[in-house]
């Protein structure tokens, strides 16, 4: 049952050896017997074109039950075969848009690697996402920043961008000078990132690439590995990992990785507005005890702003990376972390946050820290079951754990195991806690 594979595979290959244009595809694509024989071997090796799966867009087309209708005039057979052709026809006319979006592929010079299947790539074809993120200008701007002011590590050097999006770092590296820009990505947003470049008449220094850039092949080495990969906490989403695994095939020895570090704190906050707000209401909703509710919440780690009033300690930074020798498996891990209480108050949890490093002649910090202005990261927040009163110098201090959730794709799995003693060292509370970031 299906389509025959010939029938995909002529039109296919006599597309890419013969470079037709629109109006020539749709000439030859209803008519595949007078295509030769010699458009049976494909024109590239691996090509995407051919691992369509033609058999999954034809599935429900009755091809086996497709018979002439009776000479007696029977209608209802009639009827049916109508429905079939009707059919038939949406179907061809979904095939012959499959063929005319990957020739404007071809045209625009937008590079196809494998279709996307993750729900998780799916949600950056959403316009608003990538709005929220080039509104941060503080995110933004840092990279520019960066790229301008540090020209002479991107002037004629080949540059890989590790999830594209718009295409804005790699219009920042064209224009401060770069010689090539690989920009790849698994989200259909690759589409305007090809149509917002050519625009911007970069077309001829940038290549977008669609697809997992850890099934893609490239013949060449890159100069420059440029991504923006983090995630809430620094290591939501997973993204690093793809970071990691691109350096590792097609980063020159000794070549750059922007940002280069990144170092993860925690603090101690106090905000009983917002735990209130938060785990208080469920007591009494409309004169209902749903309380049930408030233990499950205690294991969701929070994103949200917190305020630099709301942070009663010193920070501790627990976990620190550098991005041109970290391994995947170092994104899993314990550290020892150690608080001095600055303010005294009611510890109502720890928050989670990062910074990154872009080192050069000229360096840029992007500091996610509750004390500077916030960003699209803002921060994460870890509620305690058990608030804690705390005063002056007395010392939080314990081990912090980050554990990839094997339930959730991308996600992770925050555990802390600590203790608050007073000035004199005398444990006063013991705290231990799991929180899942999803």
């Amino acid at each position: 049952s299906g389509i025959n594979a010939e029938w995909s595979l002529r039109p296919g290959n006599y597309t890419r050896f013969t470079h037709c244009n629109e109006k020539e595809f749709l000439k030859i694509v209803s008519s595949t017997e007078t295509i030769s024989d010699e458009f049976l071997k494909p024109a590239i090796d691996d090509d995407a074109l051919l691992m369509i799966d033609f058999e999954e867009l034809t599935h429900d087309l009755p091809l086996n039950g497709f018979q002439k209708p009776p000479q007696n005039g029977n209608t209802h057979n009639e009827v049916q075969s109508d429905d079939r052709i009707k059919l038939l026809e949406n179907k061809l006319a979904q095939l012959q848009s499959v063929y005319l979006d990957l020739l404007e592929c071809k045209e625009s010079g937008r590079e196809i690697a494998a279709p996307p299947s993750d729900s998780y790539f799916d949600s950056y074809a959403d316009y608003s996402i990538h709005s929220e993120m080039l509104q941060d200008t503080i995110r933004t701007e840092a990279y520019r920043d960066y790229i301008y002011s540090n020209s002479e590590l991107f002037i004629g050097k080949a540059v890989l961008d590790v999830g594209c999006g718009t295409g804005i770092l790699s219009l920042f590296c064209a224009r401060a000078g770069a010689g090539s820009v690989v920009a790849v990505d698994n989200s259909r947003i690759v589409d305007k990132a090809t149509s917002i470049i050519r625009r911007n008449n970069f077309q001829h220094k940038i290549r977008v690439v669609e697809g997992k850039v850890e099934e893609a092949q490239f013949e060449q080495q890159f100069d420059v590995l440029i991504s923006e990969w983090m995630g809430y906490a620094l290591l939501f989403e997973c993204m690093l990992d793809s970071v990691i695994i691109a350096r590792d095939k097609y980063l020159k020895p000794g070549g750059l990785v922007v940002p280069n570090r990144a170092s993860m704190f925690v603090a101690g906050m106090s905000d009983s507005e917002k735990y209130q707000k938060r785990f208080g209401l469920w007591k009494n909703v409309y004169g209902f005890d749903m309380s049930d509710i408030v233990p499950d919440l205690f294991k969701e780690a929070v994103v949200q702003e917190v305020e630099a009033k709301h942070v009663i300690s010193t920070a501790c930074g627990f976990k620190h990376l550098d991005l041109s020798v970290v391994q995947v498996p170092d994104l899993e891990f314990s550290s020892p972390f150690q608080l001095q209480i600055t303010k005294s108050d009611i510890l109502t949890g720890l928050v989670v946050y990062f910074t990154c490093f872009f080192d050069g002649n000229f360096q840029i910090v992007l500091d996610t820290s509750p004390m500077l202005p916030s960003t699209h990261w803002t921060q994460t927040a870890l509620y305690f079951q058990a608030p804690v009163n705390v005063s002056i110098d007395d010392v939080v201090e314990g081990v912090v754990s980050f554990k990839k959730n094997v339930a959730v794709k991308r996600g992770y799995v925050i555990s802390i195991e600590c203790k608050v003693c007073n000035g004199k060292r005398e444990v006063a509370t013991q705290i231990s806690q799991q929180y899942l970031l999803n």
